[in-house]
């Protein structure tokens, strides 16, 4: 198991940060993301990759705006994340831990979470 934890400032609300957490293919902004699924109550989603493959997240906390958490597996890789906001009005920051299980020596939890920091600073304009 790998574990990281990533914090990034963003010039907009939380409640804008977190839109964009849940709903992954708002604006595009998830570029690995083609479509996704979400059951009723929000706490399951399944999202659908460009590259054919499928991730299922189980959210296991989700406090609008100001924390989520979910375990989630893509094929053999398994974990958790968890992400924490904090600040308000225009000013966010935002707390993301990963652990991920699964790819062995290549597993680069801070990479992935690096390019899906950078992916939502673009999409918000920040």
């Amino acid at each position: 198991m790998k574990t990281c934890v990533v914090t990034a400032n963003y010039a907009c609300d939380p409640s804008k940060v977190w839109l964009y957490l849940t709903k992954p293919t708002l604006n595009g902004w998830r570029k690995d993301v083609r479509d996704y699924e979400e059951s009723d109550d929000g706490m399951r989603v399944v999202e659908h990759h460009t590259d054919g493959t499928t991730t299922e997240l189980h959210f296991t906390r989700k406090e609008k705006p100001r924390c989520l958490s979910c375990n989630f597996q893509n094929g053999k890789v398994s974990g958790t994340f968890t992400a924490i906001l904090l600040g308000g009005g225009d000013s966010t920051s935002l707390e993301c831990t990963m652990e991920i299980n699964g790819l062995g020596l290549f597993a680069k939890p801070k990479k992935l979470l690096d390019d899906r920091l950078q992916m939502l600073k673009a999409s918000l304009g920040v």
